[in-house]
Order: structure tokens, then C-alpha cells, then sequence
């Protein structure tokens, strides 16, 4: 490739393939403006100077040929008044015409020819009068025939006699005996070459001179209209690179001044709009990446364009599904299906859908159409709710709806039945209906205990319970729960110990509230255990944290039990659990006791080697 730059001519051997054959086509040649610019001035300017010279060397030797045409032929006149006077004299001084034909050449330095009626040459300019014989017969002459029948003639031809191309006018002269002579003469036409010459060279010379003080001129000028626009051209250049406070110089006149003023004002215009677009760009991004929100947007063939970051978390993807179709990204066809629908109509479309992302979650997605400025459908966006808690609370509010109706209805039903019982007639005897009242109440007391714990519950979920803290002995609360439960171990040959060392640090709560956790977890030990087992309290101090943990060497708890012991009413053993007397809240109970507490609470089991109960406190 050939490059023109700062005066120089580089060559880059590089060549490029051409499309449409199977050659190679030309280096590609670039040049600067202000060599264009002063390439195509200088190129006028000698295509005006050659055809100055041009039209001189087609023009002007004929019009010279016209002129001394017209010059030679009047000489030809004056010569034949000269002459006419011999010419008409009887007889005719043969040595008189030649003499006066010589004295007329050499004061007009023209050749001076005078022909005989016959074609005689009688008088000649460039041969002695001895010589005039051997000259041929001139009657034939074209010019000698114009003036025989017009008077005059002229004619230009190549002189065999001194061997010279000449021009020849020729004029009729009446001699005597009314017969007609011919007075010629002839001038070299070299003369007309040498004056051509003459001229075209100083035309020439001329043009070189205007050339050379006319190019000079050129490139100032060329440069000094290309230095503005290339400083233009800069500009746009690096605005095109992004650098939008580049500027040009308005110091110009002109047309060039308002073109600078131009891209400068457009320059400052595509600086505000890009910083407003960069800022509303910021706001979206920030607003997308804060959104709990997934959002997903396709264009109108349904590739993805953008997924905020809450969609790649909530779905285990990242930005390498963008250019891909949905389908191809979540296998899902009832997604696909709902995009098109959005791609194709205006309203919102809505649907509940289920999607694998290493688990099942499920989403409600709303769908809408995207419209560009001419109306046109440019894609569509999806909003994805994560609704999986919400499902599973409303799953558990049915469920809790059902326990609870269900953990009622067995009492009332009993308590309904044996009043029933003893209303009828016959009434039963004293013992029975002892036995009967009994019942009542320890079904009574159950249904007590239930209602009173699912007010606790109420309570503590609603935090209208309130939570009294202030520094508290663990070992002390702990004492204080295995005294109450005394009784009941004792029945079942349960021995509870308490392994908090005598100086633990105290913890900030409420001492009725963890009375109740110690209390609900040394029971559920107490029953899940088998008779003569051991139950055993311990504490670690980690930190602002405190540590407590109840552990029993009972049956254990199978793994897919333990994330839903702390749920209401959820029985690993349902039966058993009811022959207990448990109203399967005792549990929940302890974790929002413990989360109103600001700690947090888990068990650890393994089937035949006892369970773990653990709950953190703050340390005082």
C-alpha cells in the first residue's frame, strides 16, 4: 500500500484481494487533504498552461499563414505597379523586368517572379538573367491559373527550383497587345515555423514562470484550508474514541469558522446526553442489582439481552446465557411459551411457574411487551418473584390449620363423649363416672396446656410477648427447670445432670423465658428417652456468644427429621408423641423464645446415639 504523510511516499507491499476477481487489485493510494487539495490545483492550473500552449500550436500557425497571406498579397500588388509600366511598353525590356524583379527581392526580402503570357519566366529574384532560360515553363502554376481567372492567386507548395516549401501570390498584369502578364511572389514559410516558434516558446517559458509562482501560492493556500479541517477531522476522531472534551480552534473565518463552532457545540451536545445517558445507565444498574427481584429481558427473537444479578444468583446462571434463547438457557417450554405470548401481545401476561436451579423454586413472572420509538416490538421483559417461602408459609399455615383442628378436636371429641356418657340414663356408677371426670380433666388440662402455648406462640411471632433481659445464671435457670422436672424424671428413672461449671459467665435474658426453653427441652428428653437414661446440660462460652446444649442418649433422630424439629406440631413419631401428652409446640416454642433473644438454635442426632439440642444467648 502506498501512503502519502508529511511530505513523504511510503510504500507498504501489502496488497489487497479484490472480491469480484481473482487477482489482486492495486495498492490503495491515500493521501492527506492538503495534498489533494494541492494536487488538484496544480493539476488545473497545467491543464490550463498546456492547453494555453496547445491552442497556440494548433491556432496559431494558421492564423499567421492568414495574415502573411494577406501581407504577401499586397506585396504581390505593389510589385506588379512596379512592374507595370515595363509590362506595358512594346516591345516588353526583357533585362528591365529581370533587374526590377531583383531590386524588388532584395528591398522586400520576398522572391519576386515575373511570368510571360506563354509561362515564360522572364524575371526572377534568385536566378541570373543568363539562368532564366533554364527555368521551366511556370503557366501551370496554381497560383498562375488563379490570377489567369480571378486576378490574383495564392498557393503554398514546395519550391523544386531553390528547394524551399514557399508561399506563393501571384496578380495579373495587362501588358501590351492587351496580352497578360503575371507578377509573382513567394516568401519561405520557414519563417512562419520560426515565428510559431518564437511565440510557443515564450508562451512556454511564460507558463512555467506562472507555475512556479503559482504553486507555491496553491499549497499555502491548500494548506491553509486543510490544516483546519485535518484539526477537524482530529477532533472528530477522538470524540469518536470517546474523548468528548476535545475541542477545535474558532479562531477561522468563514464557512470553516461556523463548521468549527458546529462540531464543537455537537461535541458539548454528545457529552451532556452521554453523561445523561451514563447516569440513568448508573440508576438502572444500581436499581436492577438492588432489585430482590430476578428480571430477564429478550428482544424480539427471544435472546436474552440482560439478567440482573438477583435472576443469575436466584438461578445459578451468569452472563454467558446472554445471546441464547430462554429455552436453550431453562429447558423450560412453559417459560418459552409465556415469552412468545408476551412477544406477541400487549397485555401483561402472568403465570406461576416451577424451575431447577440445583433445587425447585417457584416464581410468579410477569411478562410484558417492549416497544421502541416507531412502535415497533423490540423484545419483552420478565419479572421473576421468588414466591418458594411464600408457598411454603402457606403450606405451613394449612398445615398449622389442620394440626391445630385436628389437636383440638381430639380432646373436645373425648370430652364431649364421656359428658354425653355421663348425662345419659342410667347414669353410670360412682366409679365409673369417677373414672370418667378423670378424663375430662386430664384432657381438660391438654387442651389448656395446647391453647396456652399456641398464645405463647401468637405472642412471641407477633412480639407482643415481652422480653425482660438482664444478666442471668445459666446454671441457675437450668437448677431451677431439672428441680420442676424432678418429679417426672424420678417416674422414669431419668437422671438429669447439670455440667455448667459454677463460674460461667452470665448471659442477657429473660429468666422466666429461658426457665421455659430448659423446661420444654428437659421434658422432650425426659419422654423421647427410654426409662433410666441420662440427660445432660452443657454450656461453652464462645465469645459474645454463649453456648448451651441438652443432650440425651435416647433413639436419636433421623437426618430428614432434624430441619423441621423446631416447626409446630411436626412429630417424629406422631403416635407415640400423643400417648405422651405433647402438644407438639414445645420445640417452636424454645426457638422463639431463643430468636427473641437475638440467638439461634439447632439439633445434632444420629439414630441409636442420642440427640443434640443446642441454643445460643448473648453473653452479659
Amino acid at each position: 500500500m502506498l501512503r502519502i504523510s508529511n511530505s513523504r511516499v511510503r510504500f507498504f507491499p501489502n496488497e489487497l484481494p479484490c472480491r469480484n476477481c481473482s487477482g489482486i487489485v492495486p495498492p490503495l493510494v491515500k493521501l492527506r487533504l492538503q495534498w489533494k487539495m494541492f494536487l488538484a490545483v496544480a493539476a488545473l492550473l497545467v491543464s490550463l498552461l498546456a492547453a494555453v500552449n496547445l491552442g497556440l500550436t494548433l491556432f496559431l500557425p494558421p492564423y499567421l499563414t492568414g495574415v502573411i497571406r494577406g501581407d504577401l498579397l499586397r506585396d504581390a500588388h505593389l510589385a506588379a505597379d512596379a512592374m507595370q509600366p515595363i509590362l506595358t511598353s512594346s516591345p516588353v525590356d526583357l533585362p528591365a523586368v529581370d533587374n526590377l524583379a531583383h531590386s524588388l527581392a532584395a528591398h522586400s526580402r520576398l522572391r519576386v517572379t515575373v511570368i510571360a503570357p506563354d509561362g515564360t519566366v522572364i524575371g526572377e529574384s534568385e536566378k541570373s538573367h543568363a539562368e532564366l532560360a533554364q527555368v521551366e515553363n511556370h503557366l501551370h502554376r496554381p497560383e498562375v491559373q488563379s490570377a489567369l481567372t480571378e486576378g490574383f492567386g495564392v498557393a503554398t507548395r514546395h519550391s523544386g527550383t531553390i528547394d524551399v516549401d514557399l508561399l506563393y501570390a501571384a496578380v495579373r498584369v495587362p501588358g501590351a497587345d492587351q496580352k497578360s502578364y503575371f507578377v509573382r511572389v513567394a516568401l519561405p514559410l520557414y519563417q512562419i515555423h520560426r515565428t510559431t516558434r518564437h511565440v510557443q516558446l515564450t508562451v512556454l517559458v511564460a507558463s512555467i514562470i506562472v507555475a512556479l509562482a503559482a504553486l507555491p501560492v496553491a499549497y499555502l493556500l491548500s494548506r491553509r484550508i486543510s490544516e483546519p479541517l485535518e484539526d477537524m477531522r482530529q477532533m472528530a476522531v477522538r470524540v469518536a474514541q470517546g474523548n468528548l472534551n476535545a475541542r477545535v480552534p474558532t479562531n477561522l473565518d468563514g464557512e470553516l469558522a461556523d463548521l468549527a463552532v458546529s462540531l464543537n457545540s455537537m461535541a458539548e451536545q454528545l457529552d451532556q446526553r452521554l453523561r445523561e445517558l451514563t447516569a440513568e445507565k448508573a440508576e438502572l444498574s444500581a436499581t436492577l442489582a438492588n432489585m430482590t427481584e430476578g428480571v430477564l429481558v429478550v428482544d424480539a427473537a427471544g435472546k436474552i439481552r440482560l439478567a440482573n444479578q438477583a435472576l443469575q444468583q436466584q438461578l445459578g446462571v451468569t452472563s454467558v446465557i446472554l445471546g441464547h434463547t430462554a429455552l436453550e438457557v431453562f429447558r423450560n417450554a412453559a417459560l418459552y411459551e409465556l415469552i412468545q405470548q408476551a412477544l406477541t401481545t400487549d397485555q401483561i401476561a402472568t403465570q406461576e411457574l416451577t424451575l431447577h436451579a440445583g433445587d425447585e423454586r417457584t416464581y410468579e413472572i410477569n411478562a410484558a411487551r417492549l416497544r421502541g420509538h416507531g412502535g415497533e416490538c423490540v423484545g419483552a421483559v420478565l419479572v421473576l418473584h421468588d414466591i418458594t417461602r411464600l408457598q411454603a408459609l402457606e403450606n405451613i399455615r394449612r398445615e398449622f390449620v389442620a394440626n391445630v383442628s385436628h389437636e383440638l378436636r381430639t380432646p373436645l371429641s373425648i370430652i364431649k363423649g364421656y359428658v354425653e356418657t355421663l348425662l345419659e340414663d342410667p347414669r353410670p356408677d360412682p366409679a365409673t363416672a369417677d373414672n370418667f371426670l378423670r378424663t375430662i380433666q386430664r384432657h381438660s388440662g391438654r387442651l389448656e396446656s395446647l391453647i396456652g402455648d399456641l398464645l405463647t406462640i401468637s405472642a412471641l411471632e407477633s412480639q407482643q410477648a415481652r422480653i425482660t433481659t438482664g444478666a442471668v445464671s445459666l446454671r441457675s435457670v437450668a437448677e431451677a427447670a431439672r428441680d420442676e422436672l424432678a418429679p417426672q424424671a424420678a417416674t422414669r428413672k431419668t437422671r438429669l445432670d447439670i455440667e455448667i461449671p459454677t463460674g460461667f459467665p452470665a448471659a442477657q435474658g429473660d429468666a422466666s423465658r429461658l426457665h421455659q426453653v430448659f423446661v420444654n427441652l428437659l421434658d422432650n428428653a425426659i419422654k423421647y428417652t427410654p426409662p433410666g437414661s441420662r440427660v445432660a446440660i452443657q454450656a461453652r462460652d464462645a465469645g459474645s456468644q454463649l453456648e448451651i446444649c441438652v443432650a440425651d442418649n435416647g433413639p436419636g433422630i433421623a437426618a430428614e427429621h432434624l430441619p423441621r424439629v423446631f416447626e409446630r406440631f411436626y412429630r417424629v413419631d406422631k403416635a407415640r408423641s400423643r400417648d405422651l401428652g405433647g402438644t407438639g409446640l414445645g420445640l417452636s416454642i424454645v426457638k422463639h423464645i431463643i430468636q427473641a433473644h437475638g440467638g439461634r438454635v439447632w439439633a445434632e442426632s444420629e439414630p441409636g446415639k442420642g440427640s443434640r439440642f443446642y441454643f445460643t444467648v448473648p453473653r452479659a
